[in-house]
């Protein structure tokens, strides 16, 4: 068995395992140890062995579990403040014309279902049942719901400075 010719390839080597994933910060040292251990000589299938099942099993890394945060790249504040931001624009768009068109649909439905006029259920017209009134219903409770839950969200683990 010959070296890997690619990084990813040497990364999947080492840093893959079935029982679980090394923390971010830890799998650049790993790669520099392997590294190290190859410019001195060591073949690569060496390096792995001793990695995986050497004396010192992982070379006393530790595993995390999968989707564990430490597993991952932590988030700049920039990164937090674009996401937060784009959050922000998808609430307003959903809340200000999304759920308007379609109030505003079963709303216009809704008071336009009877004869008499007046329109609505407080008409006394006999056909009622078409649903408008509950897809008005439904579509004010999306609306408030969303920026209620973009709130809540929004609001817990703040600092207002």
């Amino acid at each position: 068995m010959t070296a890997p010719a690619s990084s990813v390839e040497r990364e999947r080597d080492l840093l893959t395992s079935n029982h679980g994933v090394f923390r971010f910060e830890d799998r650049a040292k790993v790669m520099a140890l392997a590294a190290a251990r190859e410019v001195a000589g060591e073949p690569w299938v060496e390096i792995v062995r001793d990695f995986h099942a050497g004396e010192n099993k992982y070379w006393g890394f530790r595993l995390v579990p999968y989707g564990h945060p430490d597993s991952k790249r932590k988030k700049t504040d920039a990164e937090i403040r674009s996401r937060d931001v784009m959050v922000f624009l998808w609430t307003a768009l959903q809340s200000l014309v999304i759920i308007k068109v379609v109030i505003m649909y079963f709303g216009l439905n809704y008071s336009i279902e009877s004869d008499d006029g007046f329109g609505g259920a407080l008409s006394g017209g006999a056909n009622h049942n078409s649903g408008y009134g509950w897809g008005l219903a439904v579509s004010l409770a999306l609306s408030f719901g969303a920026l209620l839950t973009f709130a809540i969200r929004k609001s817990k683990n703040r600092d207002w400075d």
